[in-house]
């Protein structure tokens, strides 16, 4: 095993997208779903639209909502925006349609490596989890598309599970207490620098960096890096 020799992992935790699961092209969707409602948006119209509802949402404090507040309110107030800013009337139902069609016409899957890593690990005697940044309903909604089964999973964290998304400290040590381990024997798994990298060092887990286009670890970066979860066993 590599880094801590005297570590002894008990439990893996991964992110979700990117990592186990390839995520959607938003705009794209948003396309899809507008026609499906009857309104026709060309997809530089909608990136224009979500680019000024982010803004939006960061000028007026909406993100620091973002698991505080109930799914329905969080998504129904975004919707309402890029609607908005895509010169549709402001109409709550439409705005409500646009959260209820979303994975219907959503292109997300499992990377190939994902199920049979996780179905190893478990073999191995070995705990699982995921901290998502997404809500517990996107979360599981993603798991069925995908065919993920969510027993995979010995604990399941999302942005509404405890009101605490990554980076920040609680979202990982909720996990890791639901788990029953401590942050020297657990792994994590994810894509991001600054939410899963750092997120997870900073408590104390010793943290893995998915680069699935790099084609291997850059060995001089002093990070610990992947392109497949087929590598996360040179850790265990």
């Amino acid at each position: 095993m590599q880094g801590n020799a005297f570590m002894r992992v008990k439990a893996v935790l991964f992110d979700l997208g990117e990592t186990l699961v390839k995520t959607w092209v938003p705009e794209i969707v948003f396309k899809r779903v507008l026609y499906s409602l009857g309104v026709d948006r060309s997809v530089e119209e909608i990136r224009e639209a979500l680019a000024r509802t982010d803004e939006q949402f960061d000028n007026l404090n909406y993100r620091s909502l973002y698991g505080k507040t109930p799914y329905k309110e969080y998504w129904g107030k975004w919707n309402s925006l890029v609607l908005k800013h895509l010169g549709i009337p402001e109409c709550e139902k439409l705005a409500g349609e646009v959260e209820a069609r979303w994975f219907k016409h959503a292109d997300c899957e499992a990377y190939p490596d994902a199920e049979e890593t996780l179905v190893k690990l478990r073999r191995m005697g070995l705990k699982t989890g995921l901290v998502s940044t997404g809500y517990e309903a996107d979360v599981y909604a993603i798991l069925e598309k995908t065919g993920l089964r969510k027993e995979l999973f010995d604990v399941i964290v999302g942005a509404d599970t405890i009101g605490r998304v990554k980076p920040n400290p609680e979202a990982f040590k909720h996990a890791l207490e639901k788990l029953g381990v401590e942050p020297e024997e657990a792994l994590f798994i994810g894509d991001k620098m600054d939410d899963d990298y750092r997120g997870a060092e900073e408590v104390g887990i010793t943290p893995i960096l998915i680069k699935r286009e790099s084609g291997g670890a850059r060995r001089d970066s002093g990070l610990r890096i992947v392109a497949s979860l087929a590598e996360v066993f040179q850790y265990v």
